[in-house]
């Protein structure tokens, strides 16, 4: 039957992919900057300590209860609080889910534009205004880039056609060491050039001036979205995990785990070959597309490093979305009985109408960018904890959770039931203001 293939074939594969899930693009360029520009180790310590506090217990929480219950989101909550209206909480984590693969089309084609056009020496020729009018004169060509994000919803949907254990596990399982290898090399090509120890201290160098209470919100903001809490592949992966004794803390303190050494590793990669060029440092785009390639012009073997660099960078980006896009289908299929391939033809007509229109309109981009980030996944991050914490109740979800050690048990009793509604209700008001 259908459902037999929604399984991982082992916790190996499990981990693999929701790794993969979490170590998206944000963690490739957005959070080596914040990093050095909000304090470097100041800012890492309060990442980390956020990830601790809030992104273990919450990602514990949402994967226990696709595992409890072995069904996707809205049928998850209403197995867990029968005849309550929680179950609008899984309908929230599907549009969510639904948006985050859609509305970051136009990113995903760049990368790809980015990877094809260094790899065949494009940006070799140009100097520093040519690679600025580069970007601008591409992200302007509608067409194009609607061509490249086509080129990148077929690869995702090949991969999610696949099924879960031929699909997305498998692709993680070749794909997740690869990119390691690749940030690996860069990192140490990067090292070995002269005046890279600049890129060093601008990433960990302690800075109070540059560390406030805004530091705090971004460093609150980056670790929410960086662990994908509410973002609905948690919960589906959850419940492809067959083995009824897997304990669900370490898992999640693994994947955490990985999460914050993949940004650590992105920012070594990142920043001592962009000091050593001589450039300084931009955020977001202006970083992955217009100053990088100038860095790559100017350093020994710069093509080659280039265009590992955006094949890692595409790696990082397929895997998350993929992982999302297989959580989207999985829903589909659980609550509303369908086949893989009619849930993947309607994830991809959605990814589709979204994404394009994103495309062409920069305005709707933005609305729907602010409109995921400051409310759907607050909010539904939120209805996570709430939910565990008093209405499944937090000594079913730790039994469920296979937790063992009674440190951790009393830990997640604060933190899920008590801090992090806390927590998140301060970053959603913040949001406000």
């Amino acid at each position: 039957m259908e459902k037999d293939k929604n399984a991982f074939s082992s916790v190996v594969g499990f981990l693999l992919t929701a790794i993969g899930f979490a170590v998206g693009v944000g963690s490739i360029w957005r959070f080596p900057y914040v990093l050095g520009e909000n304090g470097g180790a100041l800012f890492l310590i309060a990442y980390v300590a956020i990830i601790v506090v809030i992104g273990v217990p919450l990602l514990t929480a949402e994967i226990a209860m696709g595992f409890k219950t072995q069904k996707s989101a809205v049928l998850a909550y209403k197995e867990l609080a029968p005849n309550k209206f929680w179950h609008i909480g899984g309908y929230m984590h599907l549009a969510a889910g639904i948006l985050i693969i859609s509305y970051t089309l136009p990113i995903y084609a760049w990368i790809l534009k980015y990877l094809v056009h260094t790899a065949s020496g494009g940006f070799s020729a140009m100097n520093t205004e040519q690679v600025s009018g580069f970007f601008t004169t591409f992200i302007a060509d509608r067409w194009q880039v609607t061509l490249f994000a086509v080129v990148n919803i077929a690869l995702n949907a090949f991969v999610v056609s696949g099924g879960v254990e031929k699909g997305i596990e498998r692709i993680t399982k070749i794909l997740l060491p690869l990119l390691g290898v690749i940030m690996v090399v860069l990192i140490v090509a990067g090292l070995r050039l002269p005046g890279s120890g600049a890129g060093i201290s601008f990433l960990l160098k302690p800075d109070p001036s540059k560390f406030s209470l805004a530091s705090m919100q971004t460093a609150l903001g980056q670790a929410f979205f960086a662990v994908g809490i509410g973002m609905l592949a948690s919960m589906v992966f959850g419940s492809y995990i067959k083995n009824p004794k897997e304990n669900i803390g370490k898992n999640s303190s693994i994947i955490c785990g990985a999460l914050v050494c993949a940004g650590l590793m992105a920012g070594f990669m990142i920043f001592p070959v962009l000091f050593a060029s001589g450039l300084e440092p931009a955020a977001g785009p202006g970083l992955t597309f217009i100053v990088l390639p100038n860095v790559f012009n100017r350093v020994p073997g710069g093509n080659i490093l280039g265009t590992l660099f955006y094949v890692g960078f595409y790696i990082a980006a397929v895997t998350s979305s993929a992982g999302v896009m297989e959580a989207v289908v999985g829903l589909l299929m659980d609550q509303f009985k369908l086949t893989r391939k009619k849930a993947l033809s309607i994830t991809v007509a959605f990814m589709s109408v979204i994404g394009i229109v994103c495309i062409f309109s920069d305005a709707v981009f933005g609305f729907l960018d602010m409109f995921e980030n400051d409310y759907l996944l607050t909010l539904g991050a939120l209805c996570i904890a709430i939910f565990v914490g008093w209405v499944w109740g937090i000594d079913e979800f730790i039994a469920a959770a296979n937790v063992k050690s009674n440190f951790s048990k009393a830990w997640l009793k604060l933190t899920v039931k008590y801090v992090s509604p806390i927590v998140i209700l301060f970053i959603f008001i913040s949001s406000f203001f």
